[in-house]
């Protein structure tokens, strides 16, 4: 039998520099209504027209078009691992267990983010969000079309440290210039936590990414061992910090808060509050006004720390910004961001396909401080997007997002390549 994704393929690529045209089942664009029986000319790798087809048009491709998409978030670190770490529970043990598996790495790191890049690539992602904990991600492993913001994971609670993570801080920002990576990597920075960063050289961090235009990323409101250290200064993460030597009453003295953090993260061009599974009321509230604030919510590894249900409703409703990201697979089975949509869907059946679409292309491009043009199909601009193939045989498109074997299978940029192919 032909393979009609095969058969476009070699007649796309044949036709390169001439005009082409793609059919499609359905064009997904966010916060747009979707569109059933499209055709898309494209020359010159930019689209000239789009167009709406009857339903009896032949050779319309079975596939579903996203825009490229977004992965808001990840630690491409643990890319090699074969399942999350465990215990999930307490949340402080986790920790350690990560500590323990970084401690005997034997120098496979750059092995685990050439691992995540390619995974990431395969699975339709065009922009990674990624948490770097030594050097930047190497060019030479981003395929065409695929984007990183790296930012660089700072983690710091001894006040004698500070000078010497602020030089690497600022080592990590000049090291991504534009001249050196053509905009392939863009860098920014990860003050870890409240509860591994010296509130002094957090403040020292927001101050360098204020100065460098450098978007900022940390992991907020995670747990509520996080709240209560930060109200109480009592807690799991007192012995936590014991057992490893940093524990200091003046750091963690109590009557601290989430609020103090976005207070400073929204100075930041862009900022991207990581969880934020526990925001209170007012916080929710200060995050929807700042537009620059994202709140990235991980959904997957947010059911695999058990965590009570994330406040996405709340924040939607109040207008605050909601991104997706995949975590790592530290504590997640694989680095689909698509998987982390359909998890949304299935779970939250009141938030529409084009808001969930816009969570992993447009709201996720703007939080990392890209352009959204690039993560929108659209008229005179770039065709940059993914096919996503699907055995389910329905029309109603949402069962067909939901779907577990709706899956992006092609990844498609200006001048096609065959390696975007699963």
């Amino acid at each position: 039998m032909t393979n009609p994704l095969k058969s476009w393929s070699d007649d796309w690529q044949s036709r390169d520099g001439c005009e082409r045209i793609l059919r499609v089942r359905w064009l997904l664009n966010p916060n747009q209504p979707p569109l059933e029986n499209v055709e898309i000319v494209e020359q010159g790798g930019r689209i000239s027209e789009i167009r709406t087809l009857p339903a009896t048009t032949a050779n319309i491709l079975p596939v579903i078009l996203t825009p490229m998409l977004v992965n808001a978030h990840t630690h491409l670190e643990f890319s090699a691992l074969a399942e999350p770490i465990c215990p999930a529970l307490p949340f402080p043990d986790w920790i350690s267990a990560v500590i323990q598996w970084r401690r005997g790495k034997d120098g496979t790191e750059n092995d685990g983010v050439s691992r995540g890049l390619q995974e990431s690539i395969q699975s339709g992602i065009g922009v990674i969000g990624e948490i770097s904990t030594t050097q930047l991600v190497n060019h030479d492993d981003l395929a065409a079309g695929c984007h990183v913001v790296s930012f660089r994971e700072i983690i710091g609670l001894q006040q004698e440290r500070i000078p010497e993570l602020l030089q690497l801080a600022t080592e990590h920002l000049t090291s991504a210039s534009p001249e050196k990576l053509n905009n392939a990597v863009v860098a920014g920075l990860s003050p870890h936590a409240p509860y591994t960063v010296h509130p002094e050289l957090f403040h020292s961090l927001i101050e360098l990414a204020v100065s460098h235009k450098a978007v900022v990323a940390m992991h907020l409101a995670e747990t509520t061992d996080e709240i209560e250290l930060l109200h109480n200064g009592t807690g799991r993460f007192v012995d936590f910090l014991k057992r490893l030597g940093l524990w200091n009453n003046s750091t963690f003295p109590g009557g601290r808060c989430i609020r103090e953090f976005l207070e400073q993260l929204v100075r930041a061009p862009r900022a991207l509050a990581i969880h934020g599974n526990h925001f209170s009321a007012d916080d929710i509230q200060f995050v929807a006004r700042h537009a620059n604030l994202a709140t990235v919510y991980c959904p997957r590894t947010h059911a695999y720390f058990r965590h009570t249900p994330h406040p996405i409703r709340q924040l939607m409703a109040a207008g605050a910004k909601v991104v997706l990201g995949t975590d790592s697979r530290a504590s997640n089975p694989d680095l689909s961001i698509w998987k982390e949509l359909q998890f949304v869907a299935a779970h939250f059946t009141d938030i529409t396909i084009p808001q969930l679409l816009a969570m992993v292309t447009t709201d996720a491009a703007d939080a990392l401080g890209l352009p959204i043009d690039d993560y929108e199909i659209h008229v005179g601009g770039e065709l940059r997007c993914v096919m996503l193939k699907t055995s389910c045989d329905t029309n109603d498109l949402t069962q067909l997002v939901r779907h577990p074997t709706t899956q992006p299978t092609v990844r498609l940029w200006a001048n096609y390549n065959s390696r975007g192919q699963k």
